[in-house]
């Protein structure tokens, strides 16, 4: 069965590679961000060469913020962000710049901000305050190193201080100087390219999209001090802290060209990438599908089918062979396999996955991020 009768204008796929050129000159201005939580099903993430990720799946997502990048006096940039202590937020602008050699963050600048802690300690007069000031990171923090391609690799180890004060009746504390050490380490590492889409601000599919994935392992271990000196034991347990504390986070960043922004953000809860717990996708600035007729649908082939080996073929009308991807879905309509086609002539072949169970699939054709075509298939072997 042929469905659909359009074709997107061509967008060549192809292995990207980000240097400081792949950036406009200012990206002063305001991303459009959207969230969602392990709700719904994600899809396969897979860390490969010529990937196709569809992340218009997710459904839970939440309504769009706004993440404000704004002039700098003495870096290119800053970014907005918001940041917890003691489980309350504070607010500040990293420091940031795209250079020939990488996208770099230098430290933040942070606004004044005070909370009663009452909910914390239960008394009233407790407080905790945090004074304007430029936290400036110990080294760079490396975002992007350039080239950024295929298995390349960068890393960051830097440390900063966040000053506060505060006060505590039971343990005689008024307005006492703190600090919070973070010593942060960075591992990134380029594991796949290929395409990806994402819900746009209204909730459609946005077309297929260039990406580089990038693998992010991000260790933080927190110190405190008061009056100069670690916190004792006791203050320790009285604000629910651990000196010390070592916290690992699992990414996968997707970045597109023109945006420090990644079009898509995966945190997982494991160190091999399986459980992904939410998600923070780009919704600006997203290409429009401009659409032409498609000629001769009905040529398309897939065979053989049933199939009992381990790939299926395609032959496509030469006319149209530009770029092509592929999705095979199970009876409830979850993908089994995803890849871009390669084609030769009019003519591409994908492999089966191999632990594959027999049964009735949905191969479903796309060109340039529009569906083409979906396909009955029996599986016998």
């Amino acid at each position: 069965m042929l469905v659909g009768i359009f074709l997107a204008v061509p967008n060549i796929s192809a292995q990207i590679t980000l240097t400081q050129s792949s950036y406009p000159s200012s990206v002063i201005g305001t991303d459009s961000l959207k969230t969602t939580t392990y709700a719904s099903a994600f899809p396969s993430l897979v860390m490969t060469a010529g990937a196709l990720w569809d992340m218009s799946i997710i459904t839970d997502t939440t309504p769009q913020y706004f993440a404000y990048r704004v002039p700098s006096l003495t870096s290119q940039f800053a970014d907005s962000n918001v940041y917890s202590l003691l489980g309350y937020r504070y607010q500040g602008n990293v420091q940031s710049s795209v250079t020939v050699s990488a996208i770099l963050e230098y430290g933040v600048n942070i606004e004044k901000v005070g909370y009663s802690i009452s909910a914390l300690t239960g008394l009233p007069t407790d407080s905790l305050f945090i004074n304007s000031q430029n936290m400036v990171y110990s080294s760079p923090y490396t975002k992007i190193a350039f080239p950024a391609t295929y298995n390349s690799s960068w890393s960051s180890d830097y440390n900063s201080d966040l000053n506060f004060l505060l006060s505590l009746a039971a343990l005689s504390y008024s307005h006492a100087p703190c600090i919070l050490r973070r010593y942060t380490t960075e591992k990134d590492s380029v594991t796949g390219w290929g395409k990806m889409r994402i819900l746009d601000a209204y909730g459609s599919p946005s077309m297929y999209l260039n990406v580089l994935q990038v693998k992010t392992i991000i260790t933080t271990t927190d110190s405190f001090f008061i009056n100069g000196t670690p916190f004792s034991n006791g203050l320790l347990v009285y604000l629910s802290l651990t000196q010390g504390n070592t916290n690992t986070t699992y990414q996968q960043n997707y970045y597109r060209p023109q945006e420090v922004t990644p079009l898509a953000q995966v945190t997982f809860t494991d160190a091999a990438y399986t459980q992904p717990k939410s998600a923070t996708t780009h919704v600006q600035r997203l290409e429009t599908i401009n659409a032409v007729p498609i000629l001769n649908t009905n040529k398309i082939k897939i065979y053989p089918n049933p199939v009992s080996g381990n790939n299926v073929s395609i032959d496509m009308p030469a006319a149209t062979c530009n770029e092509w991807s592929y999705e095979l879905k199970n009876s409830t309509g979850a993908a089994v396999t995803t890849g871009l086609l390669h084609t030769n002539g009019n003519h591409a072949q994908f492999p089966l996955p191999p632990s594959l169970a027999p049964g009735t699939y949905y191969l479903q054709l796309n060109n340039n991020g529009n569906q083409i075509c979906i396909e009955q298939i029996e599986v016998i072997r």
